[in-house]
C-alpha cells in the first residue's frame, strides 16, 4: 500500500494554497501519524470552529507546529465540520426568524381588530346622528391627516386587485421568501417544442420504412 503523501480534495476543502503545501511537507515528512494525538487536537479543534486563524492557533499552543495545526485539521476534516455546523445555525436562525415574523404580524393584526372593535361603533354612531352623538376619539382632524388616510385606503385598494408593485425585499421577509421557494425538482416542466416533437415523430417514419 502506498503511503500517503498529498491530501485528497476534501482535505483540502478551505485550505489556502499556502496552507496545502506547509500540510503536505509535514505529511511526507512524518506521514499521517504526524496528527496530533485525540486529546490535543480536541483543543485546537475548538479554537478552529469558532473561526480562529491556524496562526493564532499556534501561538496559543506553540508546542504545536503550524504545519501540524494544519494537518490535523486537513486529515479530520474540520473545515466540513463546520460547514454543517454553519447550515445548521443558519437554518436554526431562520426558524427563529420566521417564528418572530409569524408572532408579530398576529400581534399587529390583533391590536387592529381591538381597536376596531372599540372605535368602529362609536364612528357609526357618530355618523348615524352627529348632531346629538359625541365626536369619535379617532378620526380625521386635519389635511395631513385626510391624505394619510387616502394613502392607505389606495394602497389596500392595489393590494387586493394585484395592481402593486412588488415591494423591497426585507432581511424577515427574504426569510420566507427562502423557507417557502419550491425546488427545482418540484417546478413544473417547460413544454417541450412541437417542432421537434413533429421532426423526430418524421424520422421515426422515415427509419421505419
Amino acid at each position: 500500500m502506498a503511503l500517503k503523501t498529498h491530501l485528497n480534495e476534501e482535505e483540502k476543502f478551505s485550505l489556502t494554497h499556502d496552507e496545502i503545501q506547509l500540510a503536505e511537507r509535514y505529511l511526507r515528512k512524518f506521514k499521517t501519524a504526524g496528527a496530533l494525538r485525540d486529546n490535543e487536537a480536541m483543543m485546537v479543534y475548538e479554537l478552529y470552529m469558532i473561526g480562529t486563524s491556524f496562526k493564532d492557533m499556534h501561538l496559543q499552543y506553540p508546542h504545536f507546529p503550524l504545519e501540524q495545526i494544519i494537518l490535523t485539521a486537513a486529515l479530520r476534516k474540520w473545515a466540513l465540520d463546520r460547514d454543517r455546523m454553519m447550515c445548521s445555525l443558519r437554518e436554526r436562525v431562520q426558524a427563529k426568524i420566521v417564528k418572530s415574523v409569524v408572532e408579530s404580524v398576529d400581534f399587529f393584526t390583533t391590536m387592529i381588530s381591538v381597536a376596531s372593535a372599540e372605535y368602529t361603533e362609536e364612528m357609526h354612531n357618530y355618523v348615524k346622528d352627529p348632531l346629538h352623538k359625541p365626536k369619535p376619539a379617532i378620526r380625521i382632524k386635519s389635511i395631513k391627516d385626510f391624505k394619510e388616510v387616502m394613502d392607505s385606503i389606495q394602497k389596500l385598494v392595489d393590494s387586493s386587485a394585484g395592481n402593486s408593485s412588488k415591494p423591497k425585499s426585507t432581511a424577515m421577509l427574504g426569510v420566507l421568501e427562502h423557507t417557502t421557494k419550491l425546488p427545482e425538482k418540484l417546478k413544473k416542466p417547460k413544454p417541450q417544442d412541437d417542432s421537434a416533437m413533429l421532426l423526430a415523430e418524421i424520422v421515426e417514419e422515415d427509419d421505419g420504412e
